[in-house]
């Protein structure tokens, strides 16, 4: 069995496609990927990451409705996996290795999306969970459901992460005033927001590292 493990990202992709295509075929594609993936007019070289979080891509490929479809189940599969390394059972320790953690499973994603992480007393992660998804640039939640899933699952703090596509970390006016609002009535009921990390990119920002939560 051929090993795959030191190819680039663009040979990978260039052997799944000779896999379901000809080789022929496989090139003409791979240049329209990246022909059509580009930053400030560069081309780049196409990623796994642009195969799984840019369907449109696909749609300018040369493809038969069979060799679409299995790359779409292809990607469908992988995006599941990335999913799947879950924050519980992670004992928090610093914003700096959660949000690494975070970064790695939100930076890709096409839209924002809001997660809430509620831990126990000891700053372990006993429940995560996607509460809303939003728009290109905003996610809405009320403090009411972020709270009914704390209390569900008796956590005593809770961490509030969400992805800017953008890139940018720079917090909006309106991530201000969800984490405040959602801070006072934390301190309501009883149970702290402890940090609300926003991922954008290969960075993060933590509002508990900023001191935003005093």
């Amino acid at each position: 069995m051929k090993d795959y493990t030191a190819l680039k990202d663009y040979e990978l992709i260039y052997e799944l496609l000779a896999s379901l295509q000809t080789r022929a075929q496989a090139e003409s594609n791979l240049r329209v990927m990246e022909a059509n993936n580009s930053y400030n007019d560069i081309s780049l070289e196409p990623t796994i990451a642009d195969l799984i979080y840019k369907p449109w891509l696909l749609e300018k490929l040369d493809l038969t409705s069979r060799q679409a479809r299995a790359l779409n189940l292809i990607r469908e599969c992988v995006d599941r996996i990335s999913k799947s390394k879950p924050t519980v059972g992670l004992q928090i320790t610093s914003s700096s290795a959660l949000g690494e953690n975070l970064r790695n499973r939100l930076k890709n994603k096409p839209q924002e999306e809001l997660w809430g992480l509620y831990l126990n007393n000891k700053n372990v992660v006993i429940r995560e969970e996607c509460i809303s998804r939003g728009t290109l640039n905003t996610s809405e939640a009320h403090p009411r459901d972020i709270y009914r899933r704390a209390i569900e699952c008796n956590a005593a703090r809770i961490i509030l992460a969400h992805n800017h596509p953008s890139g940018n970390v720079s917090p909006s006016q309106q991530d201000f005033a969800m984490t405040a609002r959602v801070k006072q009535v934390g301190e309501l009921v009883g149970i702290e927001l402890i940090d609300h990390l926003i991922i954008g990119g290969d960075c993060y920002y933590s509002f508990a590292e900023k001191s935003q939560l005093n």
